[in-house]
């Protein structure tokens, strides 16, 4: 039987309590609400019983006799949650193949299902569920007559440039912030992520490295205790994973980023959070033409291998004539 719509963002919001658990250094036993939780994300009550529901089956939370929910354990960075089932598989592929074309600018801004199912050789199922997903993250919404138009979306230098900007001027000033409060539990998780990841730079993922590295930066901001720093925070967290997978690493760069951290976590634990805002200001402005680049150089790398799907399908790209 195939997995209703409410599934994708049943998915996204369980990765989104995971996020903010990670976040706030939760510890196995911790209570859960789902006021607490909703009011968190911005949601009602209802989608967030949901994401719990999926991670009870994951074994993530548990419930308790008294019908209390705690946490179990929290998964490793990047691990999925949710179904790994055959419906779930082809939504995943067709969410990446939507992102990777989009990417490379060979789709238009307002498309329609029948097009993607007839271009993906995917079923209308996982084509509408990828598309209800990408809607959730913020990068694509309902157009009329059966038809979805494309939003803003982390796709090209400029646009990268642009978040990198957006970055510079929230992420210092959310370590300044008069509530900031990094608990030290975070702070030894993030300086064990980080020392783990320099020691195996050469071998991890893309993945890997941007779940970690973005969960860096997140968690920095959540510490802020501002909803509104946090807010855009996770939002632009999202729109940059869709390019985050794709991009190669700058294995130049791998080991400096984990040792910027590590220097921005050693000046918040002494207390010195101007120092720390410098540093980070540095670290993004170090990291902005470095990523830039490697975003040039996986676009044109998607437009070569989709060129010839492109002729195929009859989709007009952007700015060409039908």
């Amino acid at each position: 039987m195939p997995r209703p719509p409410a599934a994708i963002l049943h998915r996204e919001l369980a990765r989104a309590i995971v996020e903010q658990l990670r976040a706030s250094a939760a510890q196995p036993g911790e209570r859960l609400s789902e006021n607490d939780l909703a009011g968190r994300l911005g949601t009602s009550r209802s989608p967030v019983r949901g994401a719990l529901q999926l991670l009870l089956e994951a074994e993530v939370v548990t419930r308790q006799e008294n019908g209390r929910l705690v946490l179990r354990h929290l998964p490793a960075v990047g691990e999925e949650i949710g179904s790994t089932d055959a419906e779930a598989d082809a939504v995943e592929r067709a969410y990446w193949r939507l992102a990777a074309d989009r990417l490379a600018g060979i789709l238009p801004d307002v498309v329609g299902e029948a097009d993607l199912v007839r271009r993906y050789e995917i079923p209308r199922g996982p084509v509408h569920r990828a598309l209800l997903q990408a809607m959730g993250e913020g990068w694509v919404e309902r157009a009329p007559s059966g038809t979805w138009r494309f939003l803003s979306l982390i796709d090209g230098p400029e646009s990268y440039d642009e978040s990198y900007r957006f970055r510079r001027a929230i992420e210092p000033a959310a370590l300044l912030d008069p509530a900031f409060d990094l608990p030290p539990l975070t702070l030894a998780r993030l300086r064990r992520e980080q020392r783990d990841l320099l020691e195996r730079a050469e071998v991890a993922s893309p993945r890997e490295v941007f779940e970690l590295n973005s969960g860096f930066h997140l968690a920095l901001v959540q510490a802020s205790n501002n909803r509104f720093f946090a807010d855009a925070a996770l939002r632009i967290t999202r729109l940059r994973r869709v390019v985050g997978y794709v991009i190669a690493l700058d294995h130049g760069r791998l080991a400096a980023q984990s040792t910027e951290h590590l220097a921005i976590l050693d000046r918040l634990e002494a207390g010195d959070r101007e120092e720390a805002a410098a540093l980070l200001l540095r670290h993004l402005d170090a990291g902005r033409a470095s990523k830039a680049r490697l975003l040039a150089d996986a676009r044109l790398k998607l437009e070569g291998l989709t060129s010839a799907a492109q002729e195929a399908s009859g989709l007009t790209p952007p700015g060409r004539a039908a």
